[in-house]
């Protein structure tokens, strides 16, 4: 029995053995599977079918996407209504925003549709339209004409896109384009009342870096979208895209926990983001995390004292530090099997990399870890 928003194997390649195999391809035996499997499974198709030349014009790809999504994404959509859990977010902002958007929702949610309220007509080709032109699709055809896409950036729409890869094969995101029919006007769209279209999408209308909630907002969701995209991130901080899109598939079991982590954290803030002083509350969350890594950190410290240290010759950079910071306990037991190995050791980095490596992966900490390493 499949759940809401998910397909069964066949439509991943056939049934049985061959889907579960076509599964384990993109997301690695033992691991959990997509967030949103119809989501992923088209994505993994259409950047699959992306030329080298067209992967080389940013532009391009957010062309072959819109022509992609205009068949496909109603399908879709109706797999974030039908989900049971209520983190799967919509979001309309703009492609200025994307990035920052993406990277704090995807730590809360279990599926990021991102969509634009405002932009550019631009032109895709020719389809059946409605004799009049609409800026929805068509219910009757009577006519060919034209249609276009509507984004703020059409080759900043692309650059997301091939940026954010991991997450749409995943199922962890994906983005909603807005569409014109008909006459084509370019010029820019940016209208005093919502698109239909986006209000179909958007839970949350993004603007200037804070989310305002719209009709189909869900009080507990709101609880934890709007305080993550304030609230004071450090190991966000010069983390790209594409590096932040790449560590979340590739460390999906701990980021799992941590996003877990995260949703519990932001849900103790309850009334006080209704309060005037919500921001109080946020910097108090804030501070209280990087509290738990900071007493790690002083456990660090004083380990770097002890004589097992001193004979390995470790020399600890920002990276082992981090490492103590956020894995205290990967840090004890390298501490605990350096003893017999220390001489034979250039640094304790060795045995410390070893012991998390077995140890760390399923910890919501060694996500956070592996995410400050990029940023280094």
């Amino acid at each position: 029995m499949t759940g809401a928003g998910f397909l069964p194997p066949e439509h991943f390649g056939g049934r049985g053995r061959r889907g579960s195999v076509m599964l384990a391809a993109m997301f690695g035996r033992g691991r959990r599977e997509p967030q949103d499997q119809a989501v992923a499974a088209r994505m993994s198709k259409f950047f699959g079918g992306l030329s080298r030349e067209q992967r080389a014009d940013p532009r391009e790809v957010a062309r072959q996407y819109a022509m992609d999504m205009e068949v496909v994404r109603r399908e879709l959509l109706a797999g974030k209504r039908a989900a049971r859990s209520p983190y799967y977010v919509g979001l309309s902002a703009t492609t200025t925003d994307f990035s920052h958007v993406t990277k704090r929702i995807t730590l809360v949610a279990d599926t990021v549709l991102l969509t634009e309220h405002r932009g550019t007509v631009h032109e895709l080709g020719f389809r059946d339209v409605p004799a009049y032109g609409s800026s929805v699709p068509p219910i009757t055809h009577s006519a060919m004409g034209r249609y276009g896409v509507v984004t703020e950036d059409l080759a900043g729409l692309g650059r997301w896109l091939l940026d954010a890869e991991p997450l749409l094969r995943t199922g962890l995101a994906w983005f909603y384009p807005q569409y014109t029919y008909g006459r084509i006007d370019i010029r820019d769209r940016s209208p005093e009342r919502l698109p239909a279209g986006v209000v179909e999408v958007a839970d949350y209308l993004v603007e200037h870096g804070r989310a305002v909630d719209l009709a189909s907002a869900k009080p507990l969701t709101s609880r934890v979208v709007r305080p993550v995209l304030e609230i004071d991130l450090p190991f966000l901080d010069g983390l790209s895209l594409a590096d932040f899109a790449q560590v979340t598939r590739e460390e999906f079991d701990s980021y799992r926990l941590f996003r877990d982590f995260m949703r519990s954290r932001l849900l103790e803030l309850d009334d006080a983001m209704e309060a005037e002083n919500s921001q109080v509350a946020i910097e108090r969350l804030a501070l209280a995390m990087r509290d738990e890594i900071e007493t790690a950190r002083t456990a660090l410290s004083a380990a770097s004292r002890t004589r097992a240290l001193t004979r390995a010759g470790a020399v600890l950079g920002s990276t082992n530090a981090l490492l103590a910071a956020v894995r205290p306990d990967a840090l004890a037991g390298a501490l605990a099997t350096s003893a017999t190995a220390a001489a034979g050791l250039t640094g304790l980095w060795p045995t410390i990399q070893a012991y998390a490596d077995r140890r760390s992966r399923r910890d919501k900490w060694h996500y956070v870890w592996i995410l400050q390493r990029k940023t280094c």
